[in-house]
This record gives C-alpha cells, sequence and structure tokens, in this order.
C-alpha cells in the first residue's frame, strides 16, 4: 500500500481511481525521480526503424523517418537530415 493510500482506508477505491491517483502522482515527480519504465506500445504506422525511446520514455525520430517524410517540420529535431537547427532563446 503506497503513502496516499494509507490515508484513504476508509474507503473503497475502484482500480480505474487507483490507476488515476498514481497518475497523478507520476506528473508531480521531477524526471530525474520518475520511475524508469519501457514503452510497452508500438507506435501504429510507424517501421521500427523510424523512432526509439529514450530512458527517460521520450520518442525521438531517425533521421530515415525524417528522410522518408520529404521535409523539414523546424521543430530542432535531434536528428535532422536537413540541417535546421533550433535558435537558443
Amino acid at each position: 500500500m503506497s503513502d496516499w493510500q494509507s490515508h484513504f482506508t476508509f474507503l473503497q477505491l475502484t482500480d480505474v481511481t487507483v490507476r488515476w491517483l498514481s497518475k497523478i502522482r507520476l506528473l508531480r515527480q521531477t524526471p530525474k525521480t520518475m520511475p524508469l519504465r519501457p514503452p510497452k506500445k508500438k507506435i501504429p504506422g510507424l517501421a521500427n526503424d523510424d523512432y526509439y525511446y529514450t530512458p527517460e520514455g521520450f520518442v525521438v525520430f531517425t533521421a530515415a523517418y525524417h528522410l522518408r517524410r520529404g521535409y523539414c517540420c523546424k521543430s530542432g529535431c535531434l536528428h535532422c537530415p536537413y540541417g535546421f537547427k533550433k535558435k537558443e532563446e
């Protein structure tokens, strides 16, 4: 039982409520304290070489994906094959 669950022992919480409360608790954590979780789902419509996940769980698109897309989105992507560099502000 987690800390927040011990405060609500008099309530009958549904599984959905427990999952929701767990997500809210995760949102309050900083990236350094967040638990690392492997991705659970493959992204539909993309090949395995189109993207990868960072240890923090972020999606990073590969240069191969950007080239197949055919244009630069000017978002400062890590593997931009078009040479766009986002300006530091």
